[in-house]
């Protein structure tokens, strides 16, 4: 079983989230749990690579249930200077951060996708 504190630390280290640990821990053990129904059987739960995927798939919906609201800056000036935040490019950075780390914790899934393809002979 994929530890929720270890997703924790991962999370708050990677993706400097915000939140306590009480609100983010049932999101961290539903991602954990979405991970180990795809884990190999002789896959270590402990592998930082599963850990991480995880942690980025919780970072991204963080970030998806975030952009639904009008919570958060998007823009602040101060004097000259003008900073921007585009909700449209937090999500597609989590996005990837999420694809990067499922991809690296491919060995140590189950390979059960099903293509169905047309033979030329």
């Amino acid at each position: 079983m994929i530890e929720v504190w270890s997703i924790l630390d991962a999370l708050r280290r990677n993706h400097a989230v915000e939140g306590t640990d009480e609100e983010l821990a049932p999101l961290c053990a539903a991602a954990a749990r979405e991970i180990e129904v795809k884990m190999r059987e002789n896959a270590d739960c402990t592998d930082i690579r599963l850990v991480n995927a995880c942690a980025a798939i919780v970072n991204y919906r963080l970030c998806m249930k975030k952009s639904g609201t009008d919570e958060g800056v998007t823009s602040f000036k101060a004097g000259d200077v003008t900073v921007s935040i585009s909700p449209s490019a937090v999500i597609e950075r989590a996005e990837k951060e999420r694809s990067e780390a499922m991809i690296a914790a491919l060995p140590l899934l189950k390979d059960d996708g099903f293509v169905f393809r047309q033979v030329c002979i």
